[in-house]
């Protein structure tokens, strides 16, 4: 068990990220929507994902002010064993769902990259086809994930299939950009390829704070003996660490569009600003000559 000044800073750390992540994130959702340049078809996964990004900030409170809680005795209440496993669902869907939504957004950048004539006709409702797929992917394999014996496998099955389509997706659009000898300096392309770059950024971002957890969780899990000279609280507080990096992901995402994108760092700084007040000018008649 915990004392309860080693509770205290991580339900602060996690009380402070949860409402960054759900600031940044917001915000990022009313940029897109009510700017008509931002919110194009390429830039509705973006959307997507600033949207599970916000729960996934609701996520962060309840995991840094409930299970803290529990381990130094804060609680009074015990949660019913069907409660625990909607909880422990909640916990998974959403940073699964991040994770799912940025393999697809590869794969989508590959298709904008090498079939740009195609990728510039697709409706809007196969994009909304593809985020329910998201969705409801993440729900099955986050329910599956609290029924099965082995979980944790299954999670790491999943990541590693996301990694790898990331990793030979933005491989090849690099390859092909980089041997392209058509121009690219025309205004559609160098959008698209400027997101493009922006969402590799925002992935490979992602995976570096993805990684040590998903190490740390896999070492503990096939019983290596790196850990072994370590405490259970010590371990507990490392775990704790390597989730509030984990959950940085989230509101690092509106950061990097603001630094790689003038139009959504414009449009995001004119959210906090107060409207200036527009002069009349005074109309004066006309003499009569």
């Amino acid at each position: 068990m915990w004392s309860l000044s080693e509770c205290i800073p991580w339900m602060t750390v996690g009380l402070a990220e949860s409402v960054a992540i759900v600031t940044l994130n917001l915000c990022t959702i009313i940029v897109f929507v009510r700017n008509r340049n931002l919110r194009k078809r390429s830039t509705l996964l973006v959307i997507n994902l600033a949207v599970i990004d916000m729960f996934v900030g609701g996520i962060v409170s309840f995991v840094f002010s409930f299970y803290p809680g529990a381990w130094c005795n804060l609680w009074k209440f015990h949660l019913s064993e069907f409660w625990l496993y909607f909880t422990h669902v909640l916990t998974d869907i959403f940073p699964l769902g991040s994770f799912i939504n940025i393999t697809i957004i590869a794969l989508e950048r590959v298709h904008a990259t090498f079939f740009p004539f195609r990728h510039r006709v697709l409706k809007k409702c196969v994009y909304g086809l593809i985020i329910g797929v998201v969705w409801v992917t993440s729900g099955l394999i986050s329910i599956a994930y609290e029924f099965l014996i082995q979980a944790f496998y299954l999670f790491l099955t999943v990541f590693s299939i996301c990694l790898l389509i990331m990793c030979v997706s933005y491989t090849s659009i690099v390859i092909k950009v980089r041997c392209s000898t058509q121009p690219q300096h025309h205004g559609a392309a160098s959008r698209e390829r400027k997101l493009t770059m922006t969402l590799l950024m925002v992935t490979a971002v992602s995976l570096l704070l993805c990684l040590p957890y998903v190490v740390f969780r896999y070492v503990c899990l096939s019983n290596l003996k790196i850990f072994s000279s370590m405490s259970h609280s010590e371990l507990i507080h490392l775990n704790s660490a390597l989730l509030v990096l984990l959950y940085a992901n989230s509101p690092v995402n509106p950061i990097l569009y603001a630094i790689r994108m003038p139009e959504y760092r414009s449009a995001f700084l004119a959210l906090f600003r107060k409207p200036q007040q527009q002069r009349q000018d005074a109309v004066f008649p006309l003499r009569e000559m």
